[in-house]
């Protein structure tokens, strides 16, 4: 098997299983290939460590990243076609102490529609319909692979087909392709940074603007003042629940003034394991325009009947 071979071979099987991550990384003598499902890491192959590196550096190549380079971190992307449909991957590289490669790569399953995935509450999704209305920032957050983007993208097709807008993305990289939306990506060795691109987007006056990843002070501020300036923004930050959103904007150096004027809503999202045969539901816990939902008590809800085990209601309860 040619070392093209090889790679497409991992990345049709990863897309088929609904894989999260690919991981290749040296053991003492062969590369290990792992495939990451949700909370799961599964074993798949090994490998020689020649044809590992040969791996790595193809899939480098392919993502356009420096493959003359190792030591360095690096991040890259690319978008491949599997049985005439494109399917978009991220990449990340660094070597290990003995300067060994290791290469993690991220499916990004285009589930645009949140009708591909499945819902632990369904009547969540119609209630998150009608309360994302007004004008102001809409935070995401969870755990990664949770389906946050799926989320936004659902949200912003959702509030185009109720009346045409203006929907511009900024991504890093872009996830989920829609040929309906202007959509822009980060890249930072040419300066188009989240800030930059922001500032850009503005004056193309957006009804909506999805921002990928809110990663440190300057974005932050950017981000409120689109929402400050009467835009619809959607965004994703990192959070443990969705009280924490509000603590994670002020470690960002975030007045608490500035929040209380632009947030209108905190989605916190989780991929569930239930007793189904989808195995993994999202679960919503919603604070928007007002409305709170429970999530220790939507979560007894769900242990009641049946849904979920006792273990993942005790572990999901996230008391420790």
């Amino acid at each position: 098997m040619s070392v093209k071979q090889r790679a497409r071979y991992l990345l049709k099987k990863g897309f088929k299983l609904n894989a999260s991550d690919l991981y290749i990384f040296p053991s003492q003598e062969q590369y290990e290939l792992s495939f990451r499902y949700h909370h799961e890491m599964t074993h798949f192959q090994e490998i020689s460590l020649e044809e590992g590196e040969k791996l790595i550096l193809y899939l480098k190549y392919l993502a356009g990243m420096d493959v003359s380079e190792k030591r360095k971190t690096q991040v890259g992307s690319a978008s491949i076609s599997i049985k005439e449909k494109s399917h978009r991957i991220r990449l990340s590289s660094v070597a290990d102490f003995k300067n060994r490669e290791t290469l993690v790569i991220r499916f990004l399953q285009n589930k645009q529609e949140l009708s591909q995935l499945n819902f632990v509450f369904p009547e969540q999704l119609k209630l998150l319909e009608s309360l994302i209305c007004l004008p102001g920032l809409y935070l995401f957050s969870g755990p990664t692979g949770a389906g946050k983007s799926t989320s936004m993208y659902y949200l912003a097709n959702y509030l185009n087909k109720q009346k045409e807008k203006q929907i511009i993305t900024i991504e890093d990289p872009v996830e989920i392709e829609n040929n309906d939306f202007l959509q822009f990506q980060v890249n930072e060795k040419i300066d188009l940074t989240y800030q930059e691109l922001i500032k850009v987007c503005l004056r193309h006056r957006p009804d909506i603007l999805i921002i990928g990843e809110i990663r440190d002070h300057e974005t932050a501020k950017m981000v409120i003042r689109a929402a400050l300036t009467g835009h619809m923004v959607f965004s994703t930050i990192h959070s443990q629940d969705k009280e924490g959103v509000l603590i994670r904007l002020k470690d960002l150096g975030i007045p608490e003034v500035e929040v209380q004027q632009s947030l209108r809503g905190v989605v916190y999202q989780e991929l569930i394991p239930v007793l189904r045969k989808s195995k993994y539901e999202v679960m919503y816990d919603l604070s928007i325009n007002g409305v709170v939902t429970n999530w220790k008590e939507d979560l007894h809800q769900a242990y009641q009947e049946s849904v979920i085990s006792e273990e993942t209601y005790r572990l999901s309860k996230r008391e420790f």
